[in-house]
């Protein structure tokens, strides 16, 4: 399961740090840790996409110490489950702690919007985690 650990960041202090730091909004959607729960170190949650969704942006918190968190920029991570003509990217930030997104069962959060990259020379399309409920 994913940790889901939320941060202290009001709406109003997420939009400032993203539309300053990446230039973006906010992405949909309440923001999460995604990490597999249990995980050590900080919690990291998908904030915003800019350049077309080549660009990806991540709101880092550490909830013992209070303070609202930083926004970086990492890629997303490059491994893909292949499944046939399909395949699933993993939707967690390059060099992240543990399972890769395909490998962690959840119960997604419904309107969770991560963009996804395909293959070079090809756009950036949004993959939508819904409820299976």
């Amino acid at each position: 399961m994913h940790c889901w650990t939320v941060p202290t960041v009001s709406e109003v202090e997420l939009l400032r740090m993203t539309t300053t730091s990446a230039g973006a909004r906010p992405a949909d959607g309440r923001l999460r840790c995604e990490l597999v729960a249990g995980h050590q170190g900080s919690h990291i949650g998908f904030a915003t996409a800019a350049r077309d969704g080549d660009q990806w942006w991540w709101l880092r918190w550490d909830e013992r110490s209070g303070e609202v968190g930083e926004m970086i920029q990492i890629d997303p991570c490059d491994s893909v489950l292949p499944q046939g003509r399909y395949a699933d990217d993993c939707v967690l930030p390059l060099g992240h702690p543990g399972p890769h997104s395909f490998d962690v069962p959840c119960a997604p959060v419904i309107g969770r919007r991560h963009p996804v990259r395909l293959r070079p020379g090809r756009k950036t399309r949004w993959h939508s985690r819904r409820n299976p409920d």
